[in-house]
């Protein structure tokens, strides 16, 4: 009677187990395939069991009942076949899982399906045909003539995986492919040993390794998949898209940003946000249909779904949207979320992953932005963006090149009727001459960080145009500031730099900053302003009336001049309650020691009722329109005070 070594069965369940034990412990949504993974697991496991207990009844079969071995061995075939259709099934969703067309896995399941009923009829027809094994009427253990019919579906299977991965080798990621070069031989060479060497038991060896290479390139918390949610992860996201656009295979994208998630983390922990973040996660896997989900960001979410139609996809987005609209619980504690929904549908544009990724990323900030909490990907959307990619190269070259300009906007002074200083405003054309308006172009700048570099250019101008007319009876010029310029340790230097470049006199310039900024870093902006302020360069709060508009922080900070926007004085005219409004709060900053700048004055009328109210400076275009500096400075020359 043949004498079987256990050995290698013992290792490969010890081996198992500890596997088993790692995957298990994990918290993560339940997906198919993690699903079939565990089914890999337990059919593994058992029939390495039941292998064991075949071993030991077959060899003391004087101890057993013939019934019991025939049972006990009919089981052990069955369950040997039913992880190799497992695993084979396992394979067909990796290779499948970016192939929208459904007919190929269909087939690859109906093929194992008919395979593994075949081979079911003849495990369990066993007893009486002894196809695969019977005993003798001594009772020992003899292979039948189909003994090795498990090879031959393993074989079967295994060309049929083959197949199906030439036919789609375009969609299928690298890593599954890496796997289907190493699979195949080294399954088949462990068979070989097996058929040559069948006094040792391998067949759970067998198994184990596969189930190794599997669990270690797709189950374990690889690269592409996200730590906290088990999603995949940015790198997977952008990979996904580059097979989807390489397959040809049309796809919408549907992303979800979380708004003002830090309050969540505040009000409870960050602990709780994590679950929180985990159950947003579980429900957009639990989405019905064929996609994939990601967290692509700290709070940010994508599904990518196979486009059909207009109708469908406006259904997905709808439906994540709407869902966003209710409360979430966690913990029992439902908690009301604020969030961005985007989507964008490809379909044979000429689109790389990163064009994807930028707009998704730009209809995201459009969204927080407006306000719009709902942006879908359009022709107009498309234009916006383009056109501003457009624009920041020519801010990037505009700047290599000295191409920006200044202009500059004389202030009225109500008490001398004249014009005793200006303010500096960056201008740019386009390259064909158009003019660029500042309201489209200074926002880019600030969102790609280069907003510093263009208010050092304005400096420079503006010191040179001061150094170039000494003589004018100008008490001042302006320049605005950015938040990156007062983040800039050598901000004092740099200044005094360019002050001392052109022979500056002290108290000519002056700086001003709105309400956005100082509430940025409210300690450190007041430091900076001090230090400035020591070396006699005054400051002026731009836009009063537009953000924050706190008097006594405003009181707090040694402001020289207060300017009111425009949209505070927009109805003077035809409100009187404006009328009181403004004449209060010129009064308070009077009482404080400020002077007040009224901006935006348009009309006669306008500049008539700011004067009655008390303002001390007029700006716009009723008294002056923003000029080219020599222009300026032929107006300043030129003006005679009027009665």
């Amino acid at each position: 009677m043949t004498k079987w070594s256990l050995l290698a069965e013992l290792m490969s369940l010890s081996m198992l187990l500890l596997m088993f034990l790692y995957y298990h412990e994990r918290k993560t949504a339940f997906s198919f395939r993690r699903r079939v993974f565990y089914w890999i697991f337990g059919l593994s496991i058992s029939s390495i069991l039941v292998n064991i207990v075949c071993v030991y009844t077959i060899v003391h079969y004087d101890r057993v009942p013939v019934a019991l071995n025939q049972l006990l061995n009919t089981l052990y075939f069955i369950l040997v076949l039913l992880v190799s259709s497992t695993i084979a099934l396992y394979i067909f969703d990796l290779i499948l899982e970016h192939v929208y067309r459904k007919d190929c896995y269909k087939k690859a399941v109906i093929g194992i399906a008919v395979l593994t009923a075949a081979y079911l009829i003849i495990a369990l027809t066993n007893v009486w045909t002894g196809a695969l094994f019977y005993f003798t009427e001594d009772g020992h253990y003899a292979r039948g003539p189909l003994n090795r019919l498990g090879y031959v579906i393993l074989g079967l299977e295994l060309v049929m995986v083959l197949l199906c991965y030439f036919r789609n080798r375009a969609a299928i990621p690298q890593k599954v492919v890496r796997v289907i070069h190493t699979l195949p031989p080294v399954v088949a060479a462990l068979a070989c040993f097996q058929f040559f060497y069948p006094e040792i038991l391998f067949n759970g060896t067998i198994t184990t390794v596969v189930a190794f290479i599997l669990y270690s390139n797709f189950q374990t918390c690889q690269v592409e998949e996200d730590y906290l949610t088990h999603l995949g992860n940015r790198k997977a996201f952008i990979s996904d898209i580059t097979l989807k656009i390489r397959s040809e295979q049309p796809f919408q994208i549907v992303s979800v940003s979380v708004r003002h998630f830090s309050e969540i983390n505040q009000k409870f922990d960050h602990a709780f946000g994590d679950d929180l973040l985990f159950n947003i996660g579980k429900w957009l896997e639990g989405l019905p249909g064929h996609y994939r989900t990601y967290r692509y960001s700290g709070v940010s979410f994508a599904v990518i779904f196979p486009y059909q139609d207009a109708a469908e996809a406006e259904v997905r987005v709808q439906e994540i949207h709407q869902r966003f609209s209710q409360p979430w619980y966690c913990k029992n504690i439902p908690c009301k979320l604020t969030a961005c929904t985007c989507d964008v549908v490809w379909n044979g544009q000429l689109w790389t992953s990163n064009t994807v990724m930028e707009y998704l990323e730009i209809m995201v900030e459009m969204s927080k932005a407006g306000g719009n909490p709902l942006i879908r990907f359009n022709n107009a959307i498309a234009v916006s963006i383009e056109r501003e990619k457009y624009l920041e190269a020519v801010l990037r070259s505009s700047l290599k090149e000295d191409r920006f300009t200044i202009v500059l906007q004389p202030l009225f002074h109500c008490r001398k009727r004249m014009f005793c200083c200006g303010e500096a405003l960056i201008r740019l054309n386009d390259y064909d001459g158009t003019p660029i308006p500042a309201g489209e172009f200074i926002p880019i700048a600030e969102k790609v960080g280069l907003i510093d570099e263009i208010s050092w250019v304005v400096l420079d101008r503006v010191c040179r145009f001061l150094a170039n007319h000494r003589d004018l009876p100008l008490e001042s010029v302006s320049i605005n500031l950015s938040m990156q310029q007062f983040q800039d340790p050598s901000l004092l230097p740099r200044i005094e730099t360019c002050l001392q470049r052109y022979s500056v006199p002290r108290g000519k310039l002056k700086i001003e900053i709105t309400e956005r900024v100082i509430f940025q870093d409210l300690a450190y902006v007041r430091d900076i302003m001090e230090q400035l302020s020591r070396h006699g360069i005054g400051f002026y709060l731009d836009d009063f009336g537009t953000g924050y508009s706190n008097f006594s922080v405003v009181m707090r900070l040694p402001f020289e001049c207060i300017k009111l926007d425009r949209s505070l004085l927009s109805q003077l005219i035809e409100n009187q309650n404006s009328k009181e409004i403004v004449r209060d709060i010129i009064s308070l900053f009077h009482n404080s020691g400020f002077r007040v700048a009224c901006e935006g004055i348009e009309t006669a009328a306008q500049s008539d009722i700011v004067t009655a109210l008390g303002t001390d400076l007029i700006q716009g275009f009723y008294h002056a329109r923003p000029m080219e500096p020599e222009a300026f400075a032929e107006f300043i020359s030129g003006y005679r005070p009027q009665p």
